[in-house]
This record gives structure tokens, C-alpha cells and sequence, in this order.
């Protein structure tokens, strides 16, 4: 017989309540709570379930989440839910009055036409599928971006403007510069604005847009911008020339609406990558009687740096294509030539102590560096135009 003092103890674990979390959610819990989430959020997705792509390394594991999630995305890009985010960012930017704003204009969320111009290019090589398999591209022409055009060579080549007569800058006529690119540009622009000083001979405005590149158009759509900035010029303030700084994040897979993936580096990339390219410089060369293609950098991380030079090759054979009078290709490793031909992480301009050249990431250049490599590019400058001589 069980003694009164053990039955007691039964009674008090089967009175008792069960054991408590202490306010934590079980792991089913939160499973179920996260695909709850993903499952609300996917109709309002559309094609950004596709971005997650470019994180992908493995080919095998790229083709399966493409294969899950071309189904999802060709319902879901169709519906009007996809238009919701989009919408709801675009008011906000309105109501803010964030539209002057690179980091907030609306030349974000462009995906899909990005993928056909990138659709558009691979068939056009005939490696996968043909011409006919663009479906209603041509009508895409009418659509008011001029993208499609630009990429296809369909700018004539009279239609851009000579290199201006020469004219002496001073003060009172400057030399007016449109410096935009990546952030990178940011160390450019500054040391530019440092190294002209009280010279006001140079007049510059710059526009850098952190991780934006020649390759994603979806991301931020740097055509669509400078088509933007240059309509907005006027008589008497156009620019006399830009200084381009794009690349730096170019190094990756592109993806087309068919679920095909160029990886970086191949031959059917750097086709499309080139073409892509030269858009932006027609482009700017429509509208700037001349562009200065600043160079990549060397880098510090080995694997990095190798990615940085296969591009600056492609670029500068890409430069090799236009006038030398209209696109000067400059190279900023040449400016730091007698540090030696790799990686410089900190210079000594005359008469100074040792700076840092380079950021503590060892990709982005400091504003001392940019100011140095800046100091070079005027002296290149005075080269090719006319200044007012000072006493």
C-alpha cells in the first residue's frame, strides 16, 4: 500500500501546471509564425524572390531555388499585389520630398525590365534561343525608356556632340564637371573639392550612388538618371565634361525572366556586360562633349583584386572603341605608379609625412587619396584645356 506521504506528492504533480517557456516561443512556433510571414508576404514580392540569387554560389543549389521559385514569381509578378511596395515607397518619397535624392529616387524597383534588356542580350548572341524568342520586346522601345535602344546601337553616332571649341576657363566661364558614380566616387569628389581649393577655374557636381555599377539596372538605373540630369541642363550651365567611377561591384551573376544565369568572368557575361556598358557612354556622350573614365583600383584582398583587374582590362578595351578625343581612359594606378604596381595602402605627398591612401577595408580610397589622385587629374586637366593665366 502506497503511504499517505507518496500519494500526497502524486496528487501535487498531477494538480500541477504544465512547465512554462517563461514567454519564449516554442521552435514550432516559430517555424509556423515564419511561414505564416512568408507565405502573407510572396503575392507582394513578385520578382525580388529572385534576388537572393546573386548569394547563391553552387550552380546545383542556383538552378534548384530558380526551379521553386520561377512558378511563385510568374503568378505573383502578374498580380497587382507586386505593385504595392513599389506604390507605397514611391508616395512616401513624394510626401517627403525625397525625389531630389539619389539614395531615394524612384529608379529603384526596375527588375523586370532590367531581366528583358538582359533576356533580350543573351538571345541576341545566339548561344540560347533566338531573336523571335524576344517576344514583345520591340514594343518595349515605345515604352519612354531609351534603355533598349542605347543597348542595341541604335544611337547614331552623328548625333554625338564634338569635343566644344576651345574656350580659356576662368572664374567667370569655369570648367563645369559632372562626377557621378559609386560610393567610391564620394573619396574622389571630396579630394577633388580639396585639391582645387580656392581655384574656382573648376566647378564640379557630383552624384555618387553606393553599390550601383554599369550592371544593375534594377538596383539603380544610372541610364534612366543621366538621361534625367542631362535634360535638365540649361544654356550657359551644361556640363563641359563628366568623370565616371563605376565597376567596383560589377563582379557578378546576371539572371534573365527565362531562369537562365551568366556567371561572371564567361564569355556570354562579358558580351552582355560590354554591351551594357557602352549604353551608359552613349549615353553620357550625347549630351557631355567629353567623358574621363577614371580606372579601378588594386585592392587588398588577393581574389578581389583579380576580379577588379579582369574588369579594368574590359574596360579599357571597351575605351578603345570610341574617340580618344571624346572618352579619355585615366588611369588611377598610374598616378600611384612609384609606390609600385600592386596594392597601395598609404602615399607621402611631397613635403608631407605619410597618409593613408586607402580605407582600413583596403577598397575605398580616403580623402587624403582621393585629394592626391586628384592633384594629378588637374594637372592632366590643364593639359587639355585652355585656363586664364594667374599672376
Amino acid at each position: 500500500m502506497r503511504t499517505q506521504t507518496e500519494q500526497a506528492v502524486q496528487t501535487e504533480s498531477c494538480t500541477q501546471e504544465p512547465q512554462t517557456r517563461k514567454g519564449l516561443y516554442s521552435p514550432n512556433q516559430c517555424i509556423f509564425f515564419a511561414a505564416v510571414v512568408l507565405l502573407v508576404l510572396i503575392p507582394f514580392l513578385g520578382r525580388r524572390l529572385d534576388h537572393p540569387l546573386q548569394s547563391i554560389k553552387a550552380p546545383a543549389l542556383k538552378n534548384i531555388y530558380s526551379a521553386l521559385t520561377a512558378p511563385v514569381v510568374s503568378v505573383t509578378e502578374s498580380s497587382p499585389a507586386a505593385a504595392v511596395i513599389p506604390f507605397l515607397r514611391n508616395s512616401f518619397i513624394q510626401m517627403a520630398g525625397l525625389e531630389k535624392r539619389s539614395e531615394w529616387d524612384t529608379f529603384f524597383y526596375r527588375q523586370a525590365r532590367y531581366d528583358g534588356d538582359v533576356e533580350a542580350f543573351y538571345a541576341m548572341t545566339g548561344e540560347h534561343g533566338t531573336a523571335e524568342s524576344l517576344g514583345g520586346f520591340s514594343d518595349n522601345l515605345n515604352t519612354g525608356s531609351s534603355l533598349p535602344l542605347e543597348l542595341f546601337g541604335q544611337v547614331s553616332q552623328a548625333a554625338l556632340r564634338n569635343v566644344a571649341l576651345p574656350v580659356t576657363h576662368s572664374a567667370r566661364l569655369p570648367l563645369r564637371m559632372f562626377f557621378f558614380g559609386d560610393s567610391q566616387m564620394r573619396s574622389i569628389a571630396a579630394g577633388m573639392t580639396r585639391a582645387l581649393g580656392s581655384d574656382t577655374s573648376i566647378v564640379i557636381e557630383e552624384l555618387s550612388v553606393p553599390s550601383s555599377g554599369f550592371l544593375r539596372s534594377d538596383y539603380y538605373n544610372w541610364p534612366q538618371k543621366l538621361e534625367d540630369v542631362f535634360s535638365a541642363q540649361k544654356d550657359g550651365t551644361r556640363f563641359d565634361a563628366a568623370v565616371l567611377f563605376l565597376g567596383m561591384n560589377d563582379y557578378q551573376d546576371m539572371w534573365t525572366t527565362g531562369g537562365i544565369i551568366l556567371t561572371a568572368g564567361t564569355p556570354e557575361w562579358e558580351e552582355v556586360y560590354r554591351k551594357m556598358v557602352k549604353a551608359h557612354l552613349d549615353i553620357v556622350l550625347q549630351s557631355v562633349p567629353r567623358v574621363y573614365w577614371l580606372g579601378l583600383p588594386a585592392v587588398r584582398r588577393t581574389d578581389y583584386n583579380d576580379k577588379m583587374a579582369y574588369l579594368d582590362t574590359v574596360h579599357r578595351s571597351i575605351a578603345e572603341e570610341y574617340s580618344a578625343q571624346k572618352l579619355v581612359k585615366v588611369s588611377l594606378k598610374h598616378f600611384v605608379s612609384q609606390y609600385g604596381n600592386g596594392y597601395v595602402g598609404a602615399i607621402q605627398p611631397e613635403g608631407t609625412a605619410w597618409v593613408s591612401f586607402m580605407q582600413s577595408d583596403g577598397i575605398h580610397y580616403t580623402i587624403e587619396g582621393g585629394e592626391y589622385l586628384m592633384k594629378k587629374f588637374i594637372a592632366q586637366l590643364h593639359q587639355d584645356y585652355l585656363f586664364e593665366a594667374h599672376d
